[in-house]
């Protein structure tokens, strides 16, 4: 009995085993075919010398039984642009790949392109070739590659940088003391991950409103495009003065603009006239101690504090736009949303400091410098309950005030009845941008139709500065004798 049993034992297991060998014959009929997750990759414009991030697409087996893939590699051979990654093995050639049946496998592409030589963006193109029973099958890679000006950790002496091509800054470029560099308008600036520029000599950036300078992130394609904290940041060194910027744009950054260091014996110094600095994953603009004049200018979306003044300085803002209405913005580093827990102006005239003595020893410090700060015609807006804090001492001058101003704080901290420091404030009233986050599309900070700014600045504030008789668009703010806040003028 035994006997009979292990019998129909090994007999059913003989069977099992012969239909599992028929199921897992490959299929070699000339009729069937792949299919593909997609026909074409796209890659968005490709600096050259950086790599792009890496496009994926599938390739599926529709069938019961295996199917191989003889070769599958690039139609551009070792010329390419692209590179190729199958269900993890690196390689731009492969042979002999079997999916199973009812499953799938992996492609990954990535692209780099070398210096064109071409001001404008060239499409380059290529194929994933796949040859299964003898059928030839293709996915089309699309890359758009711009050429560019390469700066990587220089020290760079008096130049003018032109729009003929974009420039790329890879780890740090600075202007050497004593040093000039000119933007003309309608350049764009690329920084790399952890690069900034570096301001010890002196910067002018004058574009236009038809041809703004741009500081912006080098990785735009995908969701990069509006990713804050990509680059470090502008930095103006202690004593580098006389510093312009107007119409331009920075965007992206981990912090937009530093003035100054933590440092009594020197000051920094620039005019802002026409600008935008937006998306920055902590500071828009932050001081120490430093001279800002800013007009025209909009701050917006930054992860911790729009305007971050410290150890005192002298700063005028007339008729800017500060708006961190997103409760949470973009975030590069933390690969998601972070809630804002900080305000969107801060002031003081002392900054605690911590620092080495002699002996190496850690010394806390309280650097003091009179502050100065005038807030004029402007908007300072968010979703916070407290978008304005300041710290202070008495052994400084603390002198500041908000001159025909909308802003936004529910908290007890400031008295608005204090007439030495508010006059003609908007307290708490929504400005009502026609579009105030980059998550709801393009920012448009103008002034909708029930927007309180209208009509609610000073034309006094006007008077003695020329370029502010017209707004960020050149409209004219004294035609009707009442301007609006911020840095728009209303037109219907």
């Amino acid at each position: 009995m035994k006997y009979i049993f292990k019998t129909i034992g090994l007999t059913i297991i003989t069977v099992l085993i012969i239909l599992s060998c028929k199921d897992e014959e490959l299929i070699k009929d000339k009729n069937t075919y792949l299919y593909f997750s997609t026909d074409t990759v796209y890659f968005d414009t490709i600096l050259t010398t950086l790599g792009s991030v890496t496009k994926r697409f599938k390739i599926y087996n529709t069938y019961q039984q295996p199917i191989k893939i003889s070769e599958l590699y690039l139609g551009g051979g070792t010329s390419s642009f692209y590179r190729l990654n199958v269900d993890g093995v690196k390689g731009d050639n492969h042979n002999n790949i079997i999916i199973p049946g009812n499953d799938s496998i992996y492609v990954f592409v990535e692209v780099t392109i070398d210096p064109l030589n071409e001001n404008n963006p060239l499409v380059v193109k290529d194929s994933v070739v796949c040859i299964t029973n003898s059928n030839f099958q293709d996915v089309k890679l699309i890359a758009y590659g711009q050429d560019v000006k390469l700066f990587r950790n220089e020290i760079i002496e008096t130049q003018t940088w032109t729009s003929e091509k974009p420039y790329l800054i890879v780890e740090n470029v600075a202007i050497d003391s004593s040093e000039v560099l000119t933007i003309d308008p309608g350049t764009i600036i690329y920084l790399n991950n952890y690069s900034s520029l570096l301001v010890w000599g002196r910067l002018e950036a004058r574009g236009t409103l038809e041809d703004p300078i741009l500081f912006t992130s080098a990785r735009f394609d995908g969701d990069y495009e509006n990713s804050a904290g990509q680059w470090g940041t502008i930095f103006i060194h202690p004593g580098s003065t006389d510093n312009l910027l107007e119409y331009v744009v920075i965007k992206n950054a981990n912090a937009g603009l530093q003035v100054g260091f933590p440092d009594l014996k020197t000051k920094s110094s620039i005019e802002l006239r026409n600008c935008m600095i937006l998306n920055s994953a902590s500071l828009g603009i932050y001081s120490f101690g430093g001279n800002i004049d800013a007009y025209n200018t909009i701050i917006a979306d930054c992860g911790m504090i729009a305007l971050g003044l410290f150890m005192g300085g002298t700063y005028n803002f007339f008729h800017c736009t500060v708006s961190n209405i997103s409760a949470y913005y973009p975030g590069y580093y933390q690969g998601g949303y972070k809630s804002r827990a900080y305000p969107s102006l801060y002031f003081s005239n002392k900054y605690n400091w911590v620092d080495l003595d002699d002996d190496f020893r850690i010394v806390d410090a309280v650097l003091e410098r009179d502050l100065n700060l005038n807030i004029r015609n402007s908007i300072i807006y968010g979703t916070r309950t407290e978008e304005i804090k300041y710290d202070s001492v008495t052994s400084a001058a603390f002198i500041y005030k908000f001159d025909h101003c909308l802003l936004k704080n529910h908290a007890d901290s400031l008295d608005y009845r204090d007439a030495g420091h508010f006059s003609a404030v908007i307290l708490n009233e929504h400005p009502n941008f026609i579009n105030d986050s980059i998550a709801r599309g393009m920012y448009d900070f103008q002034l909708d139709t029930l927007s309180p700014a209208q009509d609610s600045g000073s034309m006094e504030i006007i008077q003695g500065i020329p370029f502010l008789e017209h707004d960020f668009l050149g409209n004219s703010r004294i035609t009707d004798g009442y301007p609006d806040l911020g840095a728009y003028e209303r037109y219907d």
